[in-house]
């Protein structure tokens, strides 16, 4: 009768830790789905107030009137070359998603590949202590945004370019600078590649 007792309440006490292991896994799934929801969704967060300058851009006859946002502080065009161009720099992510309009992504791939190019050229003149392979464009996803939010990406020696284009909230045409982060906002798709042939220009001069 002890020896029953006794291994009814060994598998009693089995049974009860497994499942305080499930309870437990349980509760770090939920938590951690709940931080890559949140941290997805949040992941380009703007806070703090910028120091704002109007610029016009101007490509040959076209011209565009942008802001420039730094949240770092000091003067933002200043701001955007220190966060792209510096020796602790080892790799740019270019991130954007494409658009359902087919019509849309001709600009997008030309503005991306316009930002690439200018990075390629300031890795040619030893700007950027880099290989052209390692600037990387993606379209982006949520476990990229996950990321950024949690400071692994979009990082000093990781710098992000962020192109937030109208199918993905761009209601302006401005560049805003944050630590890591560059992001390319405009209100049409054209607008993106002129304000990205800018950047490009920045880089490489």
């Amino acid at each position: 009768m002890r020896n029953l007792y006794k291994t009814s309440l060994s598998i009693s006490l089995m049974i009860s830790k497994r499942i305080q292991v499930a309870v437990a896994l349980t509760v770090i799934v939920v938590a951690l789905v709940g931080y890559s929801i949140y941290a997805s969704a949040h992941a380009f967060d703007i806070e703090g107030e910028p120091s704002v300058q109007p610029f016009q851009i101007n490509l040959g006859d076209q011209a565009l009137d942008i802001t420039l946002e730094s949240y770092l502080g000091g003067d933002p065009v200043r701001m955007m070359e220190f966060t792209l161009i510096s020796p602790k720099v080892k790799r740019i992510y270019v991130l954007f998603r494409a658009s359902e309009i087919e019509t849309d992504n001709p600009h997008l791939l030309k503005a991306s590949a316009s930002v690439g190019e200018g990075l390629g050229i300031a890795i040619g003149k030893g700007k950027l202590d880099m290989n052209p392979e390692d600037v990387i464009p993606r379209q982006i996803t949520w476990f990229q945004r996950v990321l950024v939010y949690s400071g692994l990406m979009g990082t000093e020696s990781e710098p992000v370019i962020y192109f937030k284009t109208p199918n993905i909230g761009g209601t302006q045409d401005r560049i805003i600078i944050m630590k890591g982060i560059i992001i390319i906002e405009s209100s049409t798709y054209e607008n993106s590649y002129v304000i990205a042939s800018y950047v490009r220009q920045l880089v490489m001069s």
